[in-house]
């Protein structure tokens, strides 16, 4: 029997009044966005110039070593993103485990700004901690994904995540290019207080301190959490509305490709000046200016391909084209190692170890430096032309076509 009130049948769901439906807080989005973008070019834009730096202030520290520091950033950031990811879930907010992460950066690069205030048996190490500090902070990154995921509707969700994560690329592509705008500072710089060294190594550090600091603030004055895209507890219990387990497959190769990009574009960008040093014969300064240069053109590259996925095809890759994607970019990648290799039919050979004399009146070791390594002798020289052509165009590219689709697959 129907019920009726007011002349109204209560059992007509076309009586019933539609609950609002909710709206993605694209507001907290485009913040959060930036502060990605931010932290992407913390990790990158001293990528140019640490192996110059840690080779002006501690000349034995070795390549060894340097390998380790530039490990340094990856393994903090593998311990704070589960550790603020953790802290994320049971404060439910992002707010607190962001400030953590975001002071650890500040004090991590304010250490590493002032490393020549420390003995030069012990600035290695001291560099080697910042790095590690300033990758935990990092964890940040792994916190405002899940924040786009839970502040953002279904239909809305692979737009957000993508936007948040082409955010982050667009900063490791961009940082290594900001190195050049102090390029002209030069070294040893200018010093403050006595303590304070501000040259083109150390000038990247203090801004990026400067960043975090900014960041904090628009955190704790402008931010507004807003979590449409959890489920209510009414829907928890709604057995139509239970996620689906996890497929373990999909998520290790997902996973698996992820690590191998950042492998490839971790190592292209860690050894760049080292590889430009000793193939070009370029000294500290040079290589700091020219791979800036070859970096800045590579992040337009990246730029506009990664405005294109966010505006243009992130619906469109979302939509089952996600494995397409990712293996057309590792192609890509494939490709420009094939390009950029010393094969041993290119007609100049790598000359011998120059040194000189610089104007800070130190001796700085230009060309292959072949009493430290043996393939000097024998590996061919890849034309200055084609490394920079491809570095521009073909990395450029490769990064985001595999980057953004292994981040919105939904096949797992």
């Amino acid at each position: 029997m129907p019920l009726v009130k007011n002349g109204k049948d209560l059992n007509n769901n076309n009586n019933r009044e539609e609950p609002c439906e909710p709206k993605t807080d694209w507001k907290s989005l485009y913040m959060l966005t930036a502060f990605c973008f931010f932290d992407g070019i913390q990790y990158s834009m001293f990528i140019v110039s640490l192996w110059p730096y840690l080779n002006t202030i501690d000349p034995g520290a070795g390549a060894a070593f340097f390998g380790i520091i530039t490990a340094g950033f990856s393994f903090g950031q593998a311990f704070g993103s589960p550790i603020l990811g953790f802290w994320m879930n049971r404060v439910k907010s992002i707010r607190q485990p962001m400030t953590a992460g975001l002071v650890i950066q500040i004090l991590s690069n304010a250490i590493y700004g002032c490393m020549e205030n420390f003995s030069q048996k012990d600035r290695k190490y001291i560099m080697l901690a910042s790095r590690i500090l300033v990758g935990l902070g990092s964890g940040n990154v792994a916190v405002m994904r899940a924040y786009a995921a839970n502040a953002s509707t279904v239909k809305d969700r692979a737009k957000a995540i993508t936007m948040i994560a082409t955010s982050w690329v667009c900063g490791i592509t961009v940082g290594p290019g900001i190195q050049v705008a102090y390029s002209p500072i030069g070294y040893p710089g200018y010093k403050f207080l006595k303590f304070f060294h501000f040259d083109m190594y150390t000038a990247p550090a203090f801004l990026a301190s400067l960043t975090d600091l900014l960041c904090l603030i628009l955190l704790w004055t402008m931010l507004q959490e807003d979590y449409v895209g959890l489920a209510s507890g009414q829907k928890k219990e709604d057995p139509l509305f239970a996620l689906p387990k996890p497929k373990l497959t999909p998520m290790f190769v997902c996973i698996f490709t992820r690590f191998t990009l950042m492998f490839t574009v971790t190592n292209m960008e860690s050894i760049g000046s080292m590889f430009t040093m000793a193939m070009y014969e370029w000294s500290n300064e040079e290589a700091v200016k020219y791979n800036g240069f070859i970096q800045l053109a590579q992040a337009g590259v990246s730029l506009a391909a990664n405005l294109v996925f966010t505006f243009k095809l992130a619906d469109f890759i979302s939509n089952g084209h996600e494995r397409k994607s990712a293996i057309l970019g590792l192609f890509i990648g494939l490709t420009y190692h094939l390009v950029t290799y010393a094969w041993p039919f290119l007609p100049d050979k790598l000359s011998s170890k120059i040194e000189y004399t610089s104007s800070n009146s130190s001796t700085e070791i230009v060309g292959c430096y072949t009493s430290k390594f043996k393939w000097c002798s024998y590996t061919h020289q890849v034309p200055l032309w084609l490394y920079v052509a491809a570095t521009m165009s073909i990395l450029g590219l490769s990064f985001p076509v595999t980057f953004v689709p292994i981040n919105t697959d939904k096949s797992f």
